[in-house]
Parts: structure tokens; sequence; C-alpha cells
């Protein structure tokens, strides 16, 4: 976890003995920060102590830094307005968000401490309101049971396509328009047989590139996937080693979703949709540079998680249960929802195709 800087300072200032916890460390992009000393043994923070936090117990909640006060909860600022969500790397914001009531109202309230900085990502031409109901449009878009969330996503990759044409003060009226035109602008999906495998590897390019190899979830939730699809891909090499079946193993994977499994888990896909669109504050930020980046990256990432709990039934000999589903979301989550920058991830959509309208179609499985 990062230590901001105030952090730090007050640390040197009026504990020093925290100092020995933290550690600098070079971020993904090559900047230096300080984090969390992590215990050699356990991979944990040195701090934890019993399943709790340390500093927490003996200090109190103003000396934990921003990274560790407000996890699981992400905040972003609209002007002075600042919103509020949370994110499905957290076990618990996992279960809340899958399985809970009504996990997507939105409730008006004030807070003791609020992030030193703050981006603002209020676009010119718009107010808080504007924005807040812009973004709220896409939320119900994504909530909405009479459309699977593989057609709500592209219904949204092509109003994004839109939106990028006119100027941002008129995005309110244009939203709902586009959404509900967007049928008619969706091409034929340009499937390949191999979409799925390659999807696996670029999923482990990732992982590899930001050395994330010691998490145990990840990689059970990885291996999964190398199991179902008759596969294996060493993080060393990211070379493709595929079975003689392996073709088929990916096309009856699909064809078991299609048939037995796809009603049971579309909810849960339909829940991660609007979770990652809340997470990004969407179409305002998010983990990409345009409109159209950020909702292609979300649809690679909604292609990733569907795959693995596809591998995740395929290797269970019963439905999976509420904690598997969560295993399986989370590990994910914890990683794609954490990576620092859009700039390697784009690399490889952009080889694969998968940010054209034809390609993502494809492989979030819109038919």
């Amino acid at each position: 976890m990062q230590v901001d800087s105030q952090t730090h300072n007050r640390y040197l200032r009026e504990a020093p003995e925290l100092i020995d916890a933290v550690v600098s460390s070079t971020a993904e992009a090559g900047d230096i920060s300080v984090v969390m000393r992590r215990d050699a043994h356990t991979d944990y923070c040195v701090k934890f102590d019993n399943g709790l936090c340390g500093i927490q117990q003996k200090y109190g909640t103003d000396f934990l830094g921003e990274a560790c006060h407000f996890y699981p909860r992400v905040t972003r600022s609209l002007g002075n307005t600042l919103t509020m969500t949370a994110t499905l790397s957290c076990p618990e914001i996992a279960r809340l968000s899958l399985f809970g009531d009504a996990p997507f109202a939105t409730e008006t309230s004030s807070l003791e401490r609020l992030p030193y900085n703050l981006q603002d990502y209020l676009p010119e031409h718009l107010n808080a309101e504007q924005a807040l109901a812009i973004h709220h449009r896409f939320l119900d878009a994504a909530l909405d049971e009479n459309a699977s969330p593989e057609r709500t996503l592209m219904r949204i990759f092509s109003a994004s396509e839109s939106l990028m044409r006119i100027s941002a003060d008129k995005w309110l009226d244009a939203v709902p328009f586009y959404l509900d035109n967007a049928d008619s602008t969706l091409p034929a999906p340009e499937y390949r047989e191999t979409d799925l495998t390659y999807l696996l590897q670029a999923l482990c390019g990732l992982v590899a590139a930001a050395k994330k190899v010691g998490d145990k979830r990840l990689m059970q939730t990885i291996g999964e996937m190398e199991k179902a699809l008759h596969v294996a891909i060493p993080l060393d090499t990211l070379a493709i080693a595929a079975q003689p079946d392996s073709l088929h193993a990916s096309k009856m994977l699909y064809e078991r979703w299609q048939n037995e499994w796809r009603n049971l888990y579309t909810p849960l896909l339909r829940r991660y949709l609007t979770m990652q669109l809340s997470l990004a504050l969407f179409p305002f930020a998010g983990f990409g540079n345009t409109l159209t980046q950020r909702i292609a990256i979300i649809g690679v990432r909604f292609a990733t998680v569907k795959l693995a709990l596809m591998s995740a039934c395929a290797q269970s000999a019963s439905l999976l249960g509420e904690a598997d589903i969560i295993r399986v979301i989370q590990s994910l989550s914890r990683f794609l929802d954490h990576l620092a920058e859009p700039e390697f991830s784009i690399r490889i959509y952009q080889e694969t195709g998968w940010l054209q309208k034809r390609r993502l179609r494809a492989i979030v499985g819109d038919e």
C-alpha cells in the first residue's frame, strides 16, 4: 500500500519508530514512491498483526496513510462535489456488490477526512449535477435486465464513440438517444477461434509485467483457465503450450456457457459491469485515455472475468458457490483494478484488435 507524503512526514515528525515500516519503491512508470514494507515470510504488511493493522491499533486511524485509510473506497471529484464508490478487489465489497440488496443506491453524506489530492474530472460546460446525471444514466443502462450485459457494454461503446464527436455540454440529452439507437451501429462480431486463449495470454502478460506471480488466489484462477482451455502459459516466456484438442476445448467451454451456465451467472456479470462503470465514474475517469478506450478496457476485463467464471464452472463438480464466485472475481479485480498505467494494456489490446468494435463484440460474447 502506498504511503502519501503527508503521512510519511507525520511519521518522521511524530512517530519515527514507524519509519522502519515503510520503504521506497519504484512504480510501473519508473517513479519512486513510499510504500508499506512487506514481511519477507508472509508477504503481508509488516504491521499486519493477527488480522488487524498494528498502526491503527496503537496510533489510531489518523496515522493511516490515505491508501490504507480509504481502501476499498474510491473518491473522485466533480468540481466541489465528491463521489465515493468501492472496488471489487475487497472480498467484502465483492460480496455486497454481487449478492447484496440494492448495492448501487446513492446516498448523500459527509466525512471527517477526505483525500489530500483529488483530480477534478468535471468537464468544461458541465456542472456536477449534470455530470452525475450522465454517469447515472450509464449505470442505469448497465442494470437494465431487458438487455444482456454483453449487449449493454457494446451499446455503451457505441454511445461513447458518438459522444466523442460532440461537446460535453450536449452529453446529458445525447446519452439516452445514443444508447437507444446503438444497436443499429453495431457491426457483426469478428470471431477468432483462438480468442479465449489469447484473452488468457493477455492476462498472463500483464501479470508477468506487474510481477504479481506471488498472488495465490490469482494464480489459482489463472490455473483454472489454463485447465479449461487445455493450455499452459508460463509467465516467464508467455508462450502458449496448447494440447492437441485445445481449440475443441475452447469451443466446448463456450457452448457449455451458452447452454448451461449463462442464465445463472448473467446477473453477476451485469453487476460486475455496473461496478466497473461506478469505479471509473464513467465516462469522466477510468483506465484509458479516451471514452472508447475506457469502455473497451472495461470490456476486456468483463470478458476475462466471464472466461474465469466459465473455467471455474468447468472445473467444479457442482454449481459455483458464493465463496468461489467471490474468489474468482475478487482475485482478478485485485490485480486489474489496481494497475497503475493503461499504456501496456492498451498496447496489448491494440495488437489483438480488441479496441475495435467488431473484435470487442466478439470477445465479450455479444451475439
